[in-house]
């Protein structure tokens, strides 16, 4: 069902809050002049995937329109709901550019479907039990300069649905594209990427379901580096965990991997792969394959290889303070140093020095090693 865009900036023309609602997105909306400032109204396009989720879903639509930004372009795309999501989303339809219930292949499905509507240049999606802070799009615009960023990212509160607690988590890079690519975690629900440039990495993957937006993350990383984000040391996004959040999921870890297993089968690391298996313990998806050519510059086949290495070389990290001596082993004896930064070789090295100083059961030396590098530091 699609209407023309209408800009509203009185909120009583948006239907009142359910009884007992108070706060933030239930009041307190975004005024008109709190955008006086802005030089410019770029397009934000927002998409809002929903399956059954009438209870947090409301709270979500109006954390988006009672921004009150002067240019946005409002879309749900519901699988098909059977409580009372339909209802509510006809409570706000004249305020959204379109929406459809209708069964679909999951959650990649429906952004993607969304996507086909989006017209903006400023792009996210927001799922329906998530929301967005009061000063979102404000500090967003603020922010967002199309010559030289293509994405920024905020941080974004993770709270416990029926607990007073919660947790503010933040993005950071890492000092070199590779360490970026295999170690950090795109933060989706505040991270917004330029509309033409996740439709030039062709959407989402549909054969995923839970790291999607984390395929998307790297292929950027790939092709654009790591140069034109920009991160907010804000709060633009609250992430709802409850009995019934995907995150709670472990297939996440399978899905995970898996990217990185296609990354170095396709770059011909296959010992790297094996190893990959053995460390995580994960279930190789046959039908996955990363869909990115890295034959398509010169440059892409080491940075994948500076990717795994770097991977692996965090887990082996990982086993020697685990004391997992056999992983360790294992790691170590699948990296390659040439492909590891200055720092990392020379961790690696210290790793090596003591792990052949375990299995000569020589511990009390690594401590007295230990207890010499703390002594230095200060």
């Amino acid at each position: 069902m699609e209407n023309e865009l209408i800009i509203n900036k009185v909120s009583s023309k948006y239907p009142e809050p359910p009884e007992g609602k108070k706060g933030w997105p239930w009041e307190s909306e975004r005024s008109e002049s709190d955008y006086e400032s802005l030089k410019s109204f770029p397009k934000i396009s927002i998409i809002t995937p929903s399956y059954n989720q009438g209870q947090y879903l409301e709270e979500t639509i109006r954390s988006v329109l009672l921004q009150n930004y002067p240019n946005l372009e409002y879309i749900i795309i519901d699988g098909g709901s059977t409580d009372n999501s339909v209802e509510i989303i006809k409570k706000y339809e004249k305020w959204i550019k379109y929406w459809v219930s209708e069964k679909d292949k999951g959650q990649s499905d429906a952004i993607n479907k969304g996507l086909k509507e989006c017209s903006g240049e400023i792009f996210n999606w927001i799922n329906s039990d998530d929301y967005y802070d009061r000063d979102c799009f404000k500090r967003l615009v603020e922010n967002f300069d199309p010559s030289v960023t293509d994405i920024i990212a905020g941080d974004y509160r993770f709270f416990y649905e029926g607990e007073d607690r919660y947790k503010t988590v933040k993005l950071k890079l890492r000092d070199t594209i590779a360490e970026s690519i295999a170690l950090v975690h795109v933060h989706q629900p505040s991270t917004f990427i330029k509309l033409d440039l996740i439709k030039e990495l062709g959407g989402l993957n549909t054969k995923l379901h839970f790291i999607m937006d984390q395929e998307m993350w790297i292929k950027y990383l790939f092709k654009y580096g790591q140069n034109r984000i920009r991160i907010l040391n804000e709060e633009l996004a609250y992430f709802r965990f409850h009995l019934g959040s995907k995150t709670s999921n472990n297939d996440f870890l399978d899905e995970h991997i898996n990217i990185y297993y296609s990354i170095a089968l396709k770059n011909g690391m296959t010992g790297h792969a094996e190893a990959l298996k053995k460390i995580y313990g994960f279930k190789v998806e046959e039908n996955y394959d990363l869909d990115f050519n890295f034959d398509q510059k010169d440059e892409y086949p080491e940075l994948a290889a500076k990717v795994i290495n770097s991977l692996i070389f965090a887990e082996a990290r990982k086993a020697y303070t685990a004391g997992d001596r056999e992983m360790l082993k294992l790691c170590l004896s699948t990296v390659e140093s040439k492909y590891l930064n200055r720092s990392q070789r020379k961790i690696n090295n210290k790793l090596k020095i003591k792990a052949l100083l375990l299995r000569l059961n020589l511990d009390k030396v690594i401590k007295i090693i230990n207890k010499t590098n703390s002594m230095l530091k200060k």
